[in-house]
């Protein structure tokens, strides 16, 4: 068609393991084509079981070739006899985990909840004994990796009026010679009576005694080391004792508070922290510090029963620490954040689940959650969640490497066995490099991350017709908006070359696409009609043609071609835009959404609503959704490439963002937050 004239429009306890789950599991994999896909974003890794129920609780990385992940074990939890509690520690290489038998003193059982590693040959794993006969900790566990192998170091227990052992939860080292661990001592039913606070001077491991909190009872749950005069520590205090029953994964006492305590290298002191109004409390477990005036403290709030009301998220920044839980996307439902680790100021990962237990079940059960920081904002990042229950327990990351996280996953609901398995995952970053990502909503919302500028948006303004789609201009220093109507908005640098608002459509437009030079854009309708506006040439459309399904999206080739596809997976290619395959007449397990070229226009990728992805030409699949372990929480309904072709973002309609290949994760509309769906995607 030619061009028209413009019309300008605007610039717990151990039974809570015991709950039966029902659930509908199995999400078929997109398949594809093109060649073997390049592990991307966070994926379920392979890791041994022991046959009885894993629990991981801990992790910590000397590097990318060798992590530790640690943990229970737990045999019998559901038979007849009395349960047997083993420590439990998985080995990564850099390829494969294996399992690591660590020693324990002869006959004694016991459990590792913390671990840090200071290099490669000086690693701390720390947790409780549970001597022979006893079912709950009898004393403190170190154990201490030399660079060849696991040997278990003396470490004093507390004592005192109905102490019967003591449990450490967590590590953390300045160096070789200065370490904290700390923990909570414990009565006969293996429940928290006082916190714990042990010191390592390069020789042996001493007690140190903590600040009164002027509670009945308190624990200490993690400890972070940035000097050796500067370590935090965060667990909670209050009224009722925990009953953790050996597994301190969930909150369960009703009215405690959060605790955060502070080492100034003379002794510890505590340190106000955010206090929920009574009977609701708050219950931290998570730690992590970039520096001396950023760090962040995660876990839940409790409402009256006790249980997990919502997440809880704190943060320091030097002078005081500060509620920013709201920040977290769905922080006011029942869930929690139970571990915390940073790369840098800019970039957090925090991992744990949304749900809550509760002793005789989970109403919904808990679901693995992993949320994100950019520097900015937390978003809720896309995680597997191929099972009936998972939470995650841990997580930590290595600087320009990757990330993973550890807990807990029941995939057979069925039968005496709940069949807890170890769950890690895991998440590479991509290399470095300049990437932009502008994300439309149908009110005409922009959400700008990355590189890309945010120059405007429709949003807040009357429209005529729900925003559609969106286009960067070449320079990335402006976009479009294109509107059902066929109305078109122009900001940054973008021109306005002409539109179809208020003109007679035979069928609403579904996308845009702009040409190598940005001085001009194709529309395209759902009956395949194209139109063409500036410096964009009209080379052909479906439009007045049959289409077995209509039409929902358009690329352009950069050689004044483009393409076009159907939700069936049809695809029809224009001026010089070659045809490379399609998904047209072949059985899809869900319609496809979106299209978007390779650099050089020789492939594309298709992308389907349930987030499936298929490549053509010299397009290479590098993941999709469904083959990540994810069942994606709303509709995909746009794909994206990166600029050097290798790799894409998906954005589905509820703003979660997936990124494959060399894209990475930038950020993510709050989903909660969202006035209208997302309804485009592209890249600057």
């Amino acid at each position: 068609m030619s061009r028209l004239r413009p019309l300008h429009r605007g610039a717990a306890t151990l039974s809570l393991l015991c709950v039966t789950v029902v659930a509908l599991l199995g999400n078929g994999l997109a398949s594809s084509p093109a060649a073997t896909a390049v592990t991307s974003g966070w994926y379920i890794a392979t890791v041994p079981g022991t046959g009885a129920d894993d629990v991981p609780l801990g992790s910590a990385c000397a590097s990318a070739f060798q992590c530790w992940v640690v943990g229970v074990t737990l045999t019998n939890l559901s038979g007849g006899g009395p349960s047997q509690v083993s420590p439990l520690m998985e080995s990564w290489n850099g390829s494969t985990w294996t399992l690591v038998a660590p020693p324990l003193p002869p006959g004694d059982g016991g459990g590792l909840f913390g671990a840090t590693c200071v290099n490669a040959s000086d690693c701390w794993a720390v947790g409780a004994v549970v001597a022979s006969g006893a079912s709950n900790p009898t004393g403190t566990l170190f154990e201490h990796w030399s660079g060849t192998g696991w040997s278990p170091v003396p470490s004093p227990s507390p004592s005192g009026p109905g102490v019967a052992g003591a449990l450490i939860t967590s590590v953390s080292c300045a160096s070789a010679t200065s370490c904290f661990a700390v923990g909570y001592a414990t009565d006969a039913n293996g429940n928290n009576l006082s916190d714990v606070i042990e010191q390592w001077n390069g020789s042996s491991w001493s007690i140190l005694p903590g600040p009164s909190t002027g509670q009945a009872f308190d624990q200490l749950l993690a400890v972070r080391c940035l000097s050796a005069v500067d370590c935090w520590a965060v667990g909670n205090a209050g009224p009722a004792q925990q009953m953790s029953n050996f597994l301190p994964i969930f909150p369960g006492a009703i009215g405690n508070q959060g605790l955060i305590e502070h080492w100034d290298g003379a002794a510890w002191s505590i340190v106000p922290s955010v206090t929920e109004t009574s009977p609701d409390g708050g219950y931290l477990t998570g730690l992590a510090c970039t520096s001396a005036t950023d760090c962040w403290a995660s876990g839940s709030t409790t409402g009256s029963d006790g249980l997990s009301s919502g997440i809880l998220m704190e943060h320091w920044s030097g002078s005081a620490w500060t509620d920013a839980s709201a920040s977290v996307p769905g922080s006011t439902s029942p869930g929690i954040l139970s571990g915390i680790a940073c790369v840098s100021a800019a970039q957090c990962w925090a991992a744990g689940s949304t749900g809550t237990f509760n002793g005789g079940g989970s109403t919904p059960p808990p679901k693995s959650l992993v949320a994100y920081w950019n520097g900015s904002s937390w978003s809720v990042q896309p995680s597997p969640d191929v099972s009936a229950l998972s939470f995650l327990d841990s997580v930590t990351c290595v600087p320009a490497v990757g990330c993973l996280a550890d807990g807990s996953t029941l995939t057979d609901p069925s039968g005496n066995d709940p069949g807890l398995r170890a769950l890690v995952e895991q998440l590479w970053f991509p290399a470095a490099s300049n990437q932009g990502m502008l994300i439309a909503a149908r009110d005409g919302g922009v959400f700008a991350y990355g590189t890309a500028p945010f120059a405007g948006s429709m949003g807040g303004r009357r429209l005529n017709a729900p925003v559609v789609g969106v286009a960067a201009t070449p320079d990335g220093r402006g976009y479009w908006l294109v509107g059902s109507d066929g109305g078109v908005f122009a900001f940054g640098d973008a021109s306005f070359e002409g539109s179809m608002g208020g003109q007679r459509l035979n069928a609403s437009i579904v996308g845009m696409a702009p040409t190598g030079d940005g001085r001009g854009y194709w529309l395209v309708a759902g009956d395949g009609g194209v139109f063409a506006f500036g410096d964009a040439a009209f080379a052909g459309s479906m439009g007045g043609q049959h289409l077995n399904a209509p039409v929902v999206g358009m690329t352009a080739t950069g050689n004044g071609g483009y393409d076009l596809v159907a939700s069936d997976g049809g695809v029809f290619n224009y001026g010089g835009a070659p045809f490379t395959g399609s998904a047209g007449g072949t059985r899809l397990d869900a319609p496809v959404t979106g299209i978007a070229a390779t650099p050089d226009g020789r492939g594309y990728w298709l992308a389907a609503f349930d987030g499936g992805v298929f490549s053509y030409g010299d397009a290479t699949y590098f993941g999709s959704v469904p083959g990540q372990g994810i069942t994606a929480r709303s509709p995909v309904v746009g794909v994206a490439r990166t600029p050097t072709g290798s790799g894409y973002w998906l954005v589905g309609a509820d703003g979660a963002v997936y990124a494959y290949g060399d894209a990475t994760y930038l950020g993510a509309p709050d989903a909660h937050r969202l006035v209208a769906p997302v309804s485009g995607i592209a890249t600057t």
